[in-house]
């Protein structure tokens, strides 16, 4: 069963909500205003999701696994750690729809990854139990997982945060011997998992491990250039960059003449041929994208001079 992974949209989220409803998080608010709340989200630029699918459908689905999760305000994972409760995904998704998000703002993230570090909370992860054999349940576990390293890598992780509901959930998030468990609750795999530095470089060359390798970014690039480059390591060409950042063809270019310019005032060496001649602006435009591809902090919000969490 071939199967992939895609960030998920908007039009996405009633079905990937499907998959498992009590992960919606609608314990406190409802279903139709979580699910409202679950389509904010998909807006959010630190919303990291996984759509796993199955191409050709598999016994009718081509959705077979779903994966959310957030970057939360250091008060609220403090507060969560301290006095652990069930359902912390529906205290997440009641602060969305009561307009008082404890969801981290780029403020805060800029500053958490030039500082303590951000922390994570799972909202969601799960695949199709019902149908999926043996062999096709790894498969989509271990996109899962690697999807979710792959949003994460370039952040100062501080803490991750994950709630299973059920004994399958539970013996995944503890396979990877990196979690620990903070809180039991009633009900079958009903655990709250906290995984931290500690806990993850234990496991050498894990994924934990990886999630908490971090090194602080050295181009120092502006908001600007930094919103360019993310949106251009996919192969993008000028035109859809244009579209995707809503300027002009004209402002595409001269971003790009910025962020080269940034890249050789803190760089110089990245954009030289190997004779020592600067390679034409094409060239120099590769190098620079195939370096932050290899260094995703350089991508990520990174703000020494705010007071925390301002």
């Amino acid at each position: 069963m071939p199967i992939t992974w895609r960030p998920a949209t908007w039009n996405d989220i009633e079905l990937t909500l499907s998959i498992l409803a009590r992960h919606r998080g609608d314990a406190l608010v409802g279903a139709k205003a979580a699910i409202e709340s679950w389509k904010r989200l998909a807006g959010d630029p630190f919303f990291a999701s996984a759509a796993i699918e199955s191409n050709p459908a598999f016994l009718g689905h081509r959705l077979v696994g779903f994966g959310a999760s957030v970057f939360v305000s250091p008060a609220f994972a403090d507060a969560e750690i301290a006095n652990p409760g069930p359902d912390i995904n529906s205290r997440i998704i009641e602060s969305i729809a009561a307009g008082q998000s404890v969801l981290a703002t780029r403020n805060q993230v800029g500053h958490a990854n030039a500082g303590e570090g951000v922390d994570v909370v799972v909202l969601y992860g799960t695949w199709r139990d019902g149908i999926l054999g043996p062999g096709q349940k790894r498969d989509v576990q271990t996109l899962l997982a690697k999807s979710f390293t792959e949003w994460h890598a370039g952040y100062r992780i501080r803490r991750i945060l994950v709630e299973t509901t059920s004994e399958p959930q539970r013996e995944f998030a503890e396979s990877s011997g990196v979690y620990r468990t903070i809180a039991e609750f009633p009900g079958p795999g009903r655990v709250l998992h906290l995984m931290t530095h500690d806990s993850a470089t234990t496991t050498p060359a894990s994924l934990g491990s990886i999630l908490f390798s971090y090194q602080e970014p050295l181009l120092r690039l502006r908001d600007s250039d930094r919103q360019l480059l993310l949106a251009a390591v996919n192969g993008a060409t000028d035109l859809e960059l244009a579209a995707e950042l809503g300027v002009t063809l004209f402002a595409v270019k001269a971003r790009w003449r910025s962020a080269v310019a940034r890249v050789e005032e803190a760089m110089p060496g990245l954009v030289l041929e190997v004779d020592g001649h600067k390679g034409r602006g094409a060239q120099k435009r590769h190098r620079v994208l195939a370096y932050v591809r290899n260094h995703p902090e350089e991508l990520r919000p990174f703000d020494r001079k705010r007071k925390p969490y301002e």
